[in-house]
């Protein structure tokens, strides 16, 4: 909701994203070009806001009530750009009131739990998949600090910060090589 509440409004916070080079040219097209959400009435903008400020509360009530919440925001929704936007969620639930650590539990160990393979993944444990992120720094002091990835293990093989850049430079050239292949259309256009 924080999303579609920015962009109801302005698609700056859409064009202004780090991220949006790693988006497939189609899905950017759209998100420029087609966005539904861009252009809403004032009334249907102060409804995102309320559903945004609402979102906030369900958290903070279910918080208080001991409800476990997972994260997941990698919908697909225009601004929501697959595995970066976790870390905008992270902070999200942080802002609305759960802990550094109930957050990272949020992503971690308590989706592997409702997913019932937590003995295989969720936790950093003798036999279980060897997937991991390492940080430079704390996300328990400070959880943008999700962000600072010095590299990670994903079957149990390292990827160090250098490949993974290379990885997203790679990903970022061919979607630039091949933007105006793929143009969105209005459907006024078509």
């Amino acid at each position: 909701m924080d999303w579609i509440s920015k962009q109801a409004e302005s698609l700056e916070s859409i064009q202004n994203l780090p991220s949006l080079k790693y988006v497939h040219p189609l899905m950017k097209s759209k998100w420029l070009n087609s966005n539904r959400y861009y252009g809403a009435s004032p009334k249907l903008i102060e409804f995102y806001n309320k559903q945004k400020d609402f979102h906030a509360q369900i958290v903070k009530a279910f918080k208080e009530e001991g409800v476990p919440m997972l994260a997941g925001t990698d919908a697909g929704i225009s601004g929501i750009v697959w595995g970066f936007s976790l870390h905008d969620e992270l902070e999200l639930l942080v802002d609305a009131g759960l802990t550094n650590e109930e957050a990272l539990a949020s992503a971690t160990s308590l989706p592997a739990e409702w997913l019932e393979i937590g003995d295989k993944i969720g936790t950093i444990e003798t036999g279980k998949f060897a997937d991991l992120i390492l940080l430079d720094k704390n996300p328990l002091t400070d959880i943008n600090n999700t962000r600072t990835i010095s590299g990670m293990f994903v079957d149990g093989k390292w990827l160090d910060k250098t490949k993974i850049d290379t990885i997203l430079e790679k990903v970022a050239n061919w979607n630039d090589a091949n933007k105006e292949k793929f143009q969105w259309k209005n459907r006024k256009e078509l």
